[in-house]
């Protein structure tokens, strides 16, 4: 037992040593406290992962240090950059009804994005209660996602398909996160058939859609913390003699404490058998659309369509699609209409998975203003994902090509609209 205990830990040493020294010593003392806890008590968990990602792409300056560029990494140009993630989640199961669930993210850029080093992502008190055999209701309090994506099924809001998740999927991922209260009934036929009608009432997500409208799509893996602040690009509308100079100068916060004192509102319908999952949602922000605190209120609402089909045990066909708009200020002075939608065919054989994405995006910009926000775009993803079977580590490669059409005028007056992206990825990833 100590010489299993001591290859495991010399296991998880060597590969933080590749991290950056606090998140070294956060996932050490994490899974130290967590192997204890566990073996003291079941009803505490712990859940680890760390993942460290190399990324090349020719995109511009990446969103997150202020630029256009469609992805996380970068500084300018062309560009090599690293990442690691260390995901922490906590359960403390009370009884069979009652759970509490706090998933907090640690993670660092080589290229100093402006996303937050710590931060909360999810934190919940779940109530279930199993009225009989096939019936079922549950509510929770908190932030959290809803159960909407096909993609991110997995633990962390993670994804075992690709190392980048589809446009829709990081646009959730980055902006909309409720945090209020939940609740859904849940069906359970005799054949097997599962049906769950759910409805959500939330605040603190008043500027989803800043990003979409300023920015337009992007491509990555970001889960933006509660009170985070991301940046936004140096458009000449946001200067500060430009038409939107109000808005703080160090970008949107995604989530916090509420601007507007509107609640917005989901309602969400899921079908499950044993091959098939269907769900269609839809998301009312109700945002007042004006200036609190140097942040704008947007008025967002937007239709979630998705399916999974099993065509063979080892084959999935997935996809997924939304279509919405936004708008902001009175006239309204933003107002724009987006979608995207994205299909993926999945293929896993022993311990590998071989995915293909497709995606295509588009924003378009309706107002009356003079400042363009539109952005379309489709894009091509290749990803080959290798875990064996019972292991707790993953090896990934993934290789992005992306076709677009954004013009943007900074405040240097230069143009920048790419037609063409490419980017590749490479991860490592140890859960425990």
């Amino acid at each position: 037992m100590q010489l299993l205990f001591s290859d495991a830990l010399s296991s998880r040493i060597r590969l933080a040593s590749f991290c950056p020294c606090w998140l070294q010593g956060a996932a050490l003392c994490i899974w130290l406290a967590s192997s204890g806890l566990v073996a003291a008590e079941q009803a505490h968990r712990f859940d680890t992962s760390l993942t460290l990602i190399g990324n090349y792409n020719d995109s511009d300056m990446s969103w997150l240090n202020y630029g256009l560029g469609r992805f996380a990494y970068g500084q300018s140009g062309p560009d090599n950059a690293a990442a690691a993630e260390a995901n922490f989640e906590y359960r403390y199961q009370f009884d069979a009804q009652w759970r509490f669930r706090a998933f907090v993210q640690a993670q660092a850029y080589s290229n100093n994005a402006t996303a937050r080093e710590i931060g909360l992502v999810e934190v919940e008190l779940r109530y279930r209660n199993q009225l009989d055999f096939n019936q079922q209701v549950s509510t929770r309090i908190g932030q959290f996602f809803l159960p909407t994506s096909h993609e991110n099924i997995e633990q962390f809001w993670d994804s075992p398909y690709t190392i980048t998740y589809s446009s829709l999927n990081s646009w959730i991922g980055e902006e909309f996160r409720p945090i209020g209260l939940d609740a859904h009934y849940r069906y359970d036929t005799d054949s097997g058939e599962r049906f769950t009608l759910g409805a959500t009432t939330f605040v603190g997500n008043d500027s989803m859609g800043a990003l979409l409208a300023y920015r337009g799509w992007s491509y990555g893996r970001l889960r933006t913390a509660y009170d985070d602040v991301l940046s936004l690009p140096q458009t000449q509308a946001l200067s500060d003699s430009g038409m939107f100079g109000a808005q703080r100068d160090d970008g949107t916060k995604p989530f916090g404490s509420d601007l507007d004192g509107r609640p917005g509102y989901a309602l969400r319908f899921n079908y499950d058998n044993e091959w098939l999952s269907l769900s269609a949602a839809w998301v009312d922000n109700l945002g007042d659309t004006e200036l609190h605190r140097g942040e704008y209120a947007w008025r967002t609402r937007f239709a979630l369509l998705g399916a999974s089909w099993f065509i063979h045990p080892n084959l999935e066909l997935i996809s997924e699609a939304s279509k919405g708009s936004t708008s902001m200020g009175s006239l309204p002075a933003v107002d724009v209409d987006f979608y995207s939608a994205y299909s993926m065919l999945s293929y896993s054989l022993n311990a590998y998975r071989l995915t293909y994405r497709y995606d295509v995006f588009g924003a378009n910009d309706v107002d009356r203003v003079d400042d363009d926000n539109n952005d379309f775009g489709r894009s091509h993803t290749v990803a080959l994902m290798w875990s064996p079977d019972a292991s707790d580590y993953r090896l990934g490669v993934e290789a992005l090509y992306l076709q677009s059409d954004r013009p943007r005028t900074l405040d240097t007056l230069e143009l920048v609209n790419e037609k063409h992206a490419v980017s590749v990825s490479l991860l490592a990833q140890l859960r425990w």
